[in-house]
């Protein structure tokens, strides 16, 4: 519009001045926002060209009036600048002349291409001020939409208000997704000292690589003394760590540039019931025909608890990608599946611990490195609290406390020096004092949360700083999911010894009949959970009510899969593969499936192929979780070593190490962040 166009809006106040020309009004605007600082501008966006060529019939000449007269503003927008305002300079966009009224045919592109460059010129010498084309380069792609000619379309003109709006508004408001106005976050020191750790780790690689092809061509291989032979096995070692490091070191930079800069695009996730439900039945497809025979038809086998752990990941990463959070009843399947993870925790410990009863530091030590290799790194270079990664502090959290519950005098287990019987009894003892002591500790929100509101303990479980409401919120949903599991076990363990159930053989659990009456019951009872999740229209009241509920549909699902011998003998071997890396899966896709920490989605090619986008997302994706689990893998055996293998002190000497380093890097953390604040 040829007027202005003020707009105000609480404490906002965005204005349009029509100043088609760069003149003495434009000079003494100027001198106003300097001379009054209530009314001087945070942004300023400002262009001018066209009407310029229109008023001299397109007089070539003028091309050096209005450099002249940009000059001579120049300084007044300096003072400006100098006072704190930001300003960008628009490219005036193009014109189809083939479209233009006889009053501005005198406007032609290459004219306003003459003055675009001038603008450019004034504005980025000395103290530049942002150049903005991309404006100018959307008009060019759609300017055959305009009806005269010169004005721009409704939906361009929208679009660039929206791009406008981003540049302004990014910085300073939690974006939903990434987007392209948005500065990476700055780099911390932590950072600085990993990528310098990793680019020695690929210096040292190198140099391995090469010697080693040196000395092949050199030398051939002949039998040493067995002094030489522990010296090649020590340079063996240290081979396989610094390839490890190095191989882990290029995934962390991956990691930290999909998520961490803007070198990729991310996108707005867009839920709907086709979107979440048609790869369901993809991933069924997938592994109905990936069927083989379990190694040992037993109770919950390995091959079973790897597949439940594939499907149910599976499940998750498609909840998390099409963001179906939104649709409550599917959020509280969702919810049942962590769940689920939990149980498993509790069942495989406590069947660990009952059946080897080895209490000692390097079966805690072995467990605590595989859970948390992966996300303490990612905390590291991602720049995120540990709590940021809520499912592996959960799962660490409740390991630690089965384990002490088991580890505490007196011992029970099956090969103890006691009879059986009294084991079993101290056992009950053991369970029951556990759930009592949950029941006291989530009886009062106040009281869990002062627990671990102390330093340092708070740094492990805050989410945002100072606060662990977000512990509490977890933790209570899911507080009887791993005592659960427990149970279950123990109750499968004894009623194997009474000889009530029998897995040594592919039939039934159960006689006929019992297990008829206990698979159907078992069914109805899952599809009554689904029908009261399908009701469920509230959050917050149904999670109030999750971690009974729970429960029963946990259960009755086992039930339904390991009763009937032809179920449990044989498994998914593609749910099964999945199921190995699962918990590589789970972290990974914060950063390089999803983006934005999980709020937007990654894009490596183009957000108007997301097909293409999704299948080599996913590809790469599962490839570093594949790989991810292998170098932990690596770690794993030589720090902290096999069971034979290890020394006590050895050990206790490694844990400290790492954990004086972990301890170090929270300090330089925390003294970073307090300078920032």
């Amino acid at each position: 519009q040829h007027f202005n166009i003020p707009f105000k809006s609480a404490n906002i106040n965005v204005e349009f001045l029509w100043m088609p020309e760069i003149n003495m009004s434009a000079v003494d605007l100027y001198k106003k926002w300097y001379e009054k600082e209530d009314e001087r501008p945070l942004f300023i966006f400002q262009s001018a060209g066209v009407h310029s060529i229109k008023r001299t019939n397109g007089n070539p000449v003028t091309v050096d009036e209005f450099k002249h007269n940009l000059t001579t503003l120049r300084p007044y927008m300096d003072s400006i600048l100098d006072q704190g305002s930001k300003i960008y300079w628009l490219d005036q966009e193009p014109v189809v002349e083939s479209k233009l009224s006889s009053a501005r045919r005198a406007i032609t592109n290459d004219l306003i291409y003459e003055y675009n460059a001038a603008a450019t010129e004034i504005m980025t010498n000395s103290v530049q001020i942002h150049v903005i084309k991309s404006l100018a380069q959307l008009a060019k792609s759609a300017i055959d939409d305009s009806v005269d000619g010169i004005h721009l379309s409704q939906k361009i003109r929208e679009t660039d208000v929206r791009i406008l709006i981003n540049l302004v508004c990014n910085e300073i408001t939690p974006t939903v997704d990434g987007t392209c106005c948005k500065k990476p976050d700055p780099v911390t020191v932590v950072q600085i000292i990993l990528a310098t750790f990793g680019s020695l780790w690929f210096v040292y690689h190198f140099c391995f690589v090469v010697v080693n092809l040196v000395q092949k061509h050199v030398q051939r291989p002949s039998p040493g003394t067995e002094e030489e032979n522990k010296k090649n096995n020590i340079r063996t070692t240290i081979v396989e760590l610094v390839s490890a490091a190095a191989k882990m070191s290029l995934i962390l930079l991956y990691f930290y540039i999909c998520d961490r800069t803007d070198v990729f695009m991310k996108a707005n996730k867009h839920y709907t019931n086709t979107r979440f439900f048609l790869p369901l039945l993809y991933i069924v497809f997938l592994g109905v025909f990936g069927i083989d025979a379990a190694e040992k038809p037993v109770f919950l086998n390995r091959n079973q608890t790897d597949e439940w752990k594939g499907w149910m990941q599976l499940i998750i990463l498609i909840y998390h990608m099409t963001g179906a959070s939104v649709n409550v009843p599917i959020y509280m399947h969702i919810r049942l599946l962590v769940s689920m993870y939990l149980f498993m925790t509790g069942y495989g410990h406590f069947s660990y611990f009952w059946n080897k009863g080895d209490f000692g530091l390097h079966r805690v030590f072995g467990v605590m490195f595989r859970l948390n290799f992966l996300t303490i790194m990612l905390c590291l270079t991602m720049d995120r609290p540990y709590q940021f990664y809520y499912f592996v502090p959960m799962c660490s959290f409740w390991y630690l406390v089965l384990y002490l519950t088991m580890a505490m005098w007196p011992r029970a287990y099956i090969s103890s020096p006691t009879n059986e019987n009294t084991a079993v009894f101290k056992m009950i003892l053991k369970l029951s004092f556990l759930f009592f002591l949950i029941v006291v500790v989530f009886i009062s929100q106040n009281l869990f949360e002062s627990m671990f509101s102390w330093w340092p303990v708070i740094r492990l479980f805050e989410l945002p700083s100072g606060m662990v409401r977000e512990w509490w919120f977890r933790c209570h949903l899911d507080r009887f999911a791993v005592l659960h599991g427990s149970l279950f076990a123990f109750s499968y363990i004894m009623l194997k010894r009474l000889s009530v159930v029998d897995d040594s053989r592919q039939g039934c659990l159960f006689s006929t009949k019992v297990s008829l009456i206990a698979v159907t019951t078992s069914i109805i009872c899952t599809l009554l959970y689904s029908i009261w999740a399908m009701h469920c229209t509230d959050k917050q009241s149904c999670n109030e009510v999750h971690s009974f509920a729970s429960l029963i549909p946990i259960s009755a699902f086992i039930l339904i899969r390991n009763i009937p011998g032809y179920l449990r003998a044989g498994y998914s071997a593609f749910f099964a593969w999945f199921g190995k890396i699962s918990l590589e899966l789970f972290i990974g896709q914060y950063h390089i499936w999803l983006a934005a920490d999980t709020k937007g989605i990654l894009v490596l090619t183009s957000p108007d192929w997301p097909m293409l986008n999704l299948l080599i997302t996913t590809f790469i994706f599962v490839c570093v979780a594949h790989e991810i689990f292998s170098l932990t893998g690596v770690f794993a055996k030589h720090l902290v070593g096999s069971p034979k293998s290890a020394d006590s002190k050895t050990l206790c000497i490694k844990v400290l190490v790492i954990s004086a380093i972990l301890f170090t890097f929270t300090l330089i953390s925390d003294v970073t962040h307090k300078k920032k604040v």
